[in-house]
């Protein structure tokens, strides 16, 4: 038994069929009591993006009233973490077919079932406030890659968070010697090394994770437009001096008040500017997808070899606690790291097992076969240069070159299969 949350509003997966259940058995999010959480807690993103508690939110057009549906995006491995850049164009388009999109990244684990423990709460504390503006609409998990996995586990394992469908774009269960080639042999001796580091002084930090987080902090500060504290800066230097004269040093180096404001003052114009331009945001999302690679090297060096759980026990639950109605598994031909059709042949299986409890009930899944490979959902610009683009060049010139056809033909497919269920 995992994660026993503190329920606003509870998620039960029933039949697509609006008669087979109340509303509390067909994947909704219910409008819950009030709470103390507020808009306060939301700040602007990327575009028409809003950082809502740990979530990236994107609305429907005004003019579509009520939404279809919420579709609970997870990204794959590393670009999860923004996923509101990385899948920018399909959740974007999604958004305007009437759809409200709740992106929640996650920094990337060994161990999935507590990634899942954190998204489920990420969204447990956004989804109180959007039930409240929208009502009881339902949920639908969409997942790439390991975003896929992912959802998997939260619809087998975790009984409270129930899903009405879920799109599962290049679904992939493998041991991560599989996923990552050589990984036993090279990269976890080489991860164990730099973890280690090569000196145990107490003078300062030493090992390379500690370097590589010294140098995202000061690229953090530096994406805000913000001068480094004096507490990252004495950091900075003790990890860069040689251990002699880091131990020998005289003291803290203190940046004088006024200075501090003085170069703040000279920054805050050009800081503005990229902020304004939309750059800042994208920098700061590019530093929250490499801050995951120290923390893997540390899982690394802690012993970590396999995920959590291990490939055959993703399997097993599938296979005997998967539970949404209607499940959507989109292959892509070119794709050496897809196993949907492993996983739909569980799936099916999950349905036997489910009709032996609850005779009635029947699941709906669907595998359609795309040209493209397995970043085809990532391969694509933001929607409103796209738009641009095709008025200039055409919608097929545009698609051609700028290599985003197969992004698009995701977006019709997950389209037409939303379209089906009849939400």
């Amino acid at each position: 038994t995992r994660h026993n949350h503190d329920h606003h509003q509870r998620f039960v997966a029933t039949s697509a069929d609006a008669s087979a259940g109340t509303e509390e058995d067909k994947g909704q999010v219910s409008s819950p009591p009030a709470t103390s959480s507020s808009s306060s807690s939301l700040k602007t993103g990327v575009g028409d993006w809003e950082e809502m508690m740990g979530n990236y939110i994107l609305r429907p057009p005004a003019d579509y009233g009520q939404p279809r549906a919420l579709l609970h995006f997870l990204g794959g491995a590393l670009i999860g973490a923004a996923p509101d850049i990385t899948y920018r164009y399909v959740l974007e388009e999604l958004a305007q077919e009437g759809y409200l999109i709740v992106a929640t990244p996650y920094n990337l684990s060994f161990d999935h079932l507590q990634t899942c423990d954190e998204v489920i709460s990420k969204f447990e504390r956004v989804a109180p406030a959007l039930a409240r503006q929208y009502g009881a609409i339902p949920v639908v998990g969409v997942g790439h890659s390991c975003g896929s996995l992912l959802q998997i586990l939260i619809t087998s394992l975790f009984p409270d968070t129930p899903r009405a469908a879920n799109a599962l774009l290049s679904f992939n269960n493998k041991p991560v010697q599989d996923a990552v080639p050589l990984f036993s042999e090279v990269f976890a001796p080489a991860f164990t090394s730099i973890a280690r580091g090569n000196n145990s002084t107490a003078a300062g930090p030493s090992s390379g994770t500690d370097g590589m987080n010294i140098g995202l902090d000061l690229a953090r500060a530096a994406a805000r437009g913000e001068l480094p504290s004096d507490e990252l800066l004495n950091d900075a230097i003790r990890f860069v001096l040689p251990e002699a004269l880091a131990s020998s040093e005289p003291g803290d180096v203190i940046v004088p008040k006024e200075i501090r404001d003085a170069a703040q003052t000279l920054i805050e114009p050009a800081a503005s500017a990229l902020e304004g331009a939309g750059v800042l945001p994208l920098v700061d999302q590019a530093i929250d997808v490499l801050e995951q690679i120290p923390l893997l090297v540390e899982e690394v060096a802690d012993g970590a070899r396999d995920f959590n759980p291990p490939p055959s026990a993703v399997r097993a639950a599938a296979r005997r606690a998967y539970r949404a109605r209607r499940t959507l598994l989109l292959q892509y031909d070119s794709d050496p790291l897809d196993e949907s059709e492993e996983i739909e042949e569980l799936l099916r299986e999950a349905e036997t097992v489910m009709r032996m409890k609850r005779p009635m009930i029947a699941f709906d899944i669907q595998r359609r076969v795309l040209k493209g490979g397995h970043a085809a959902p990532v391969l694509a610009p933001p929607l409103d240069v796209a738009d641009k683009l095709e008025d200039v060049l055409g919608a097929d010139t545009a698609k051609e070159r700028l290599l985003y056809a197969e992004a698009d033909a995701t977006v019709k497919e997950l389209l037409q299969w939303l379209d089906e269920g009849q939400l």
